[in-house]
C-alpha cells in the first residue's frame, strides 16, 4: 500500500514539462508504434525507442521494454473476464535511486489470444512509463493511481499528440482534434 505522503505528492503534479525541439521526435515514434503490425520484436524495438526518448528527454536512467508473446494475464468468473493485466512496470530502489526498470507489456488478449491493438500497446507503454516517471522524477517510493497519476498520463498523450491535419475548406473545426484524440487514446482507464 503506497504511503499517504506518496498519494499527496502525486496529486500535486499534475503535468509533464515539454520540452520543444525533441516533440517532433516523440510524436515521430508514437505514429511508428500506432502503424506497427503484429511482429512482436518489432513493437518491442520501436516501443523501446519511444522510452529511450522519453527517458532521454526528462533526464530518466534507462528502462528495458519487454513485449512478452503471450497473452494477458486474467481471471475469469464464469465466462466474464474480471481482471486483465495489459503490462506492468518493476524496479528495485537502491538508495532512493532507482535500477533493473522494466516495463512488461503482453502480447495477446486474455481470452482470444489475438493480438492487442496498437493503440492498447502504446497506451500501455505510456501508462507504464508513467510509473517509471513517478519513481525517478517525483521519487515516490511507490506509484499509486491517483487522479496525479492521470493527470500526467493525460499530459503526456498530449505532448505527444501530432497536430490535427488541416480542415478542409467548408467543414467545421468544432471537435475536430477532441474526436481524433479519442479515438488515438480511448478515455483514460485504469488499469487493474
Amino acid at each position: 500500500m503506497a504511503k499517504a505522503a506518496d498519494y499527496r505528492k502525486s496529486n500535486a503534479h499534475r503535468s509533464l514539462d515539454a520540452k520543444g525541439q525533441e516533440l517532433t521526435r516523440l510524436s515521430g515514434l508514437m505514429l511508428a508504434a500506432l502503424a506497427l503490425g503484429d511482429d512482436p520484436l518489432e513493437r518491442e524495438k520501436t516501443g523501446q525507442l519511444l522510452i529511450d526518448a522519453l527517458c532521454g528527454l526528462w533526464s530518466l536512467p534507462e528502462c528495458t521494454l519487454v513485449v512478452a508473446d503471450r497473452r494477458q494475464v486474467h481471471s475469469t468468473t464464469g465466462t466474464r473476464v474480471t481482471s486483465r493485466t495489459y503490462g506492468y512496470y518493476r524496479c528495485r530502489l537502491v538508495a532512493r535511486q532507482v535500477e533493473g526498470a522494466r516495463i512488461r507489456i503482453y502480447h495477446k488478449t486474455a481470452i482470444r489470444e489475438q493480438v492487442t491493438a496498437p493503440a492498447t500497446f502504446l497506451n500501455t507503454l505510456l501508462h507504464e512509463w508513467v510509473h517509471h516517471y513517478d519513481f525517478c522524477r517525483l521519487k515516490l517510493t511507490s506509484s499509486p493511481h491517483t487522479s496525479g497519476f492521470y493527470a500526467r498520463l493525460s499530459s503526456l498523450r498530449t505532448i505527444l499528440m501530432p497536430p490535427c491535419d488541416p480542415v478542409p475548406s467548408g467543414e467545421p473545426e468544432d471537435g475536430m482534434e477532441s474526436a481524433r484524440r479519442t479515438r488515438l487514446f480511448p478515455a483514460v482507464q485504469p488499469f487493474p
